[in-house]
């Protein structure tokens, strides 16, 4: 029965559901022409194959046929044309379905599935079984491993007289689009195609043994034989091929015990299934519970549920549980393989020692090298030692030499070693695997920048070169180039080149951002031309992905040109975009806008006495850096200060080496100096009367309950390896209120309220009210009306929204 809460699959278009229902083009001709030849014996006269003929990927060894009717003393000089318009009776039927024939014919009829080009397809066949592993293409334009998914699946095959059943099971994979099921499904039908009928992620092949002979025998002129008694006899593999032998009269082939389980758990899980492959992922969830109620922990419902979970977000624990409970394996059965989902969500809870062993188990178990090789990658990128993440990749590429994404991050790897031959020695092995000049090109161009990155610019600049010489001009190639010219030491030369980047960037209509931000920091820190390196920043487009960086990198500039007012504005721009960053440990702008956002702070409180806007700047620099100790404790001195009035803070800004931060900003603010600077400074205001400080503006860590700090800062750990866990993030926001942090319980929800959706607005935005009346309240009775007023003015925006 169908679950009540959905509708029904015909009511409603899924919007990503894979399409395993698209029909196949008819039987290509035989690749071998198909030889024919009279066969005599005391039965009578038959027609067989001469020789083997290919069928797609199938090799057909035997097949044989016998005319009934005729009978001796006859004519047979004419020889097969003699006899090839009568209709014969089909007796026997050999079949050869090798792996390394099916890799080459499926990767083209699985195009789109996974990936937008033919992918890689990886068979490994067992008895009356087989694992297929189906690898995104590398792209050479992409540098995220996300990008490139791996599925593997397991088929089982059983003889059901001149039947036959393809049993989809155990799919898994990393970094999938849709649920490892749904996808298995579509490329079992995309490669059956027609010839089979889907009873959820089961394949019925009706009458296969007649349905080759109607491919095959036309080829040659013959009539198609009659198929009427012909059983499935032989149905195993030997070798790194699939052997069917069919025969008239013959017993079934027995089916085995692991294909007998595997049919019995599609059956049960049809419905799910159908659901699944519809795209209505929740409906499919409903029926599998209902499954695993009757079958209590079964690996292979619980490995349903958990893809459909790992997708949805948010049920981190009770997936994990799932998993615990599945059953370990009985006697002869196989063991189960989960690939990589539970080390995935065990990164998700923070538990890395235990991911990193369930990754290791997953690569040592699995059987496809391209989904074995990325769950030792996984490792490396979870591991915090380069030392042991290269062992990692180490494994990686020798189980799967193809691996891109391992190569690649060996490269990185190995160059943040020292280890520059080895890593040149990966980089050779990528250009090879590279097909075509621009491939090879951007193979170059992106070791240049890994090289350049590690500050080994006269080597990038090597690289970059080598990038030219499959395409010359091109302008990310020559904008690496002259950087690393400039990081060489030859800065005019590079200047030069950056410049001739940007123009051919501009001409050819290709992006300039990142081309722009590099002319401006040579321009600034080379050539101490600030004012065009606040031209080329300012130009850089807010929505671009320097935009963040170029916004602080100017306000950086204009602090040292003495423009304090540009200044500021830059730096309010820089934090408006920060506030759409998540805290991913993995983004490297990360660090450089905390870093800017400290500078903003700092220009705030020495030059501009605003110690509100550097609260502010550090509570963003914070939210991307919450584990930064200087942040903290820029963050608790300026709440400190604001507690204790204006008249603490300094007249003057300090010299550099009166507190030695940012002295490249307090020089400038020596040696720029505008007319409104050099004007006799006004008398400072009366401090306002001294209160209490509120303990919620500047949070000790040693202080409060234990208990709650531990469970607090435990949560948070969760919340940065999974960002979308809102049940994390709404006990976290109960604990910090209940703990009185009411900046960083602001600074969570006014990052959650960014990307809400409608429905999830309307459970944090009465909490984000609650905290910012809470703050206007605090600074109200300490006397700082400016402050009470922007919380208040930001608590009528929030009413607005």
């Amino acid at each position: 029965m169908r679950p009540r809460s959905v509708p029904s699959p015909a009511s409603r278009r899924p919007a990503r559901a894979p399409d395993v229902r698209r029909p196949s083009p008819p039987p290509p001709p035989p690749d071998l022409e198909v030889a024919l030849r009279l066969a005599i014996g005391r039965e009578g006269i038959g027609i067989e194959l001469a020789h083997a003929a290919r069928l797609g990927c199938l090799q057909v060894t035997d097949l044989a046929a016998t005319l009934p009717g005729v009978r001796f003393p006859v004519d047979v000089s004419g020889g097969v044309p003699r006899f090839r318009h009568r209709r014969g009776e089909l007796q026997r039927l050999a079949i050869e379905l090798g792996a390394r024939p099916l890799e080459r014919w499926a990767a083209p009829r699985l195009r789109g599935l996974v990936g937008t080009r033919a992918p890689e397809v990886w068979a490994a066949v067992g008895k009356a079984s087989a694992v297929l592993g189906v690898a995104a293409a590398a792209d050479p334009e992409e540098e995220d491993p996300r990008a490139m998914p791996v599925l593997a699946f397991e088929v089982r095959a059983l003889a059901e007289g001149d039947d036959l059943v393809l049993v989809v099971e155990q799919a898994r994979g990393a970094d999938l689009p849709l649920p490892a099921t749904a996808l298995a499904i579509a490329c079992a039908g995309a490669l059956l195609g027609d010839a089979a009928e889907r009873q959820g992620a089961a394949f019925l092949v009706r009458s296969g043994a007649a349905a080759v002979a109607r491919a095959l025998l036309p080829e040659a002129g013959a009539r198609v034989p009659s198929a009427e008694g012909v059983r499935w006899s032989i149905v195993t593999g030997a070798s790194d091929a699939w052997i069917l032998h069919a025969a008239a009269g013959a017993v079934t082939a027995a089916p085995e015990p692991d294909a007998i389980r595997a049919r019995e758990i599609a059956a049960l899980l049809r419905e799910g299934d159908d659901w699944l492959v519809e795209g209505h992922f929740e409906a499919a969830r409903v029926a599998y519970l209902d499954a695993l109620a009757r079958a209590p922990r079964h690996a292979e419902i619980a490995r349903r549920i958990v893809d459909v979970d790992v997708r949805a977000g948010g049920r981190t624990e009770a997936a994990l549980a799932l998993l615990v409970e599945a059953r370990a394996p009985g006697p002869g059965e196989p063991e189960p393989r989960f690939g990589t989902a539970p080390g995935q969500l065990l990164l998700e809870t923070g538990d890395v020692e235990a991911a990193m062993a369930s990754l290791e188990r997953a690569g040592d178990t699995e059987p496809t090298p391209a989904l074995a090789a990325r769950a030792y990658e996984m490792a490396a990128r979870a591991s915090r030692d380069p030392d042991e993440a290269s062992r990692w990749l180490d494994r990686a590429v020798a189980r799967s030499p193809r691996s891109v994404s391992a190569r690649w991050l060996r490269v990185v790897t190995r160059v943040a070693l020292g280890r520059l031959e080895d890593a040149a020695a990966d980089v050779e092995h990528l250009e090879a695997i590279a097909r075509g000049g621009r491939a090879k090109h951007l193979v170059w161009l992106r070791a240049g920048r890994a090289w350049h990155a590690a500050g080994m610019a006269a080597r990038a600049g090597d690289l970059f070169e080598r990038a030219l010489r499959f395409v010359p001009d091109e302008p990310r190639a020559l904008a690496g180039l002259g950087a690393a010219l400039v990081g060489d030491g030859r800065e005019v030369r590079g200047v030069a080149v950056l410049e001739r980047a940007l123009a051919l960037a501009e001409e050819r209509g290709e992006p300039t951002a990142s081309v722009r931000l590099d002319l401006a920091r040579a321009l600034a820190e080379k050539l101490d031309d600030l004012p065009t390196a606040v031209a080329h920043a300012a130009a850089v487009a807010p929505d671009a992905a320097e935009g963040p960086l170029a916004r602080g990198l100017e306000g950086r500039w204009r602090a040292r040109l003495g423009d304090v007012a540009g200044a500021s504005l830059a730096f309010a721009r820089l934090r408006e975009l920060a506030a759409s960053f998540s805290p991913d440990a993995g983004d490297a702008r990360l660090g450089p806008i905390a870093l800017l956002l400290r500078e903003a702070a700092e220009l705030a409180r020495t030059r501009q006495r605003d110690p509100l806007a550097a609260q502010r700047h550090l509570a963003a620099a914070l939210r991307l850096r919450p584990r930064d100790a200087e942040l903290l404790r820029a963050y608790r001195d300026v709440g400190t200060a604001i507690a204790k009035g204006a008249s603490e803070m300094p007249d003057e800004p300090p010299t550099s080496a009166s507190t030695g931060a940012f002295p490249e900003l307090e020089d400038a603010s020596a040696t720029h100096r505008t007319v409104s600077d050099l004007a006799p400074a006004p008398r400072p205001a009366p401090p306002p009367p001294r209160v209490p400080f509120d303990v919620s503006l500047a949070v000790d860590a040693d202080e409060g309950d234990a208990g709650t700090e531990a469970r607090i800062e435990e949560l948070t750990r969760k919340l940065h390896a999974n960002a979308a866990d809102d049940a994390v993030a709404d006990e976290l926001a109960a604990l910090l209120e209940k703990a009185s942090r009411g900046h960083e319980l602001l600074a969570l929800l006014s990052g959650r309220l960014e990307d809400a959706t409608p429905a999830r607005r309307a459970v944090l935005a009465p909490k984000a009210r609650r905290a910012l009346e809470a703050l206007a309240d605090q600074a109200a009775r300490a006397g700082r009306n400016e402050e009470a007023a922007l919380f208040r003015d930001a608590i009528d925006a929030l009413l607005t929204r």
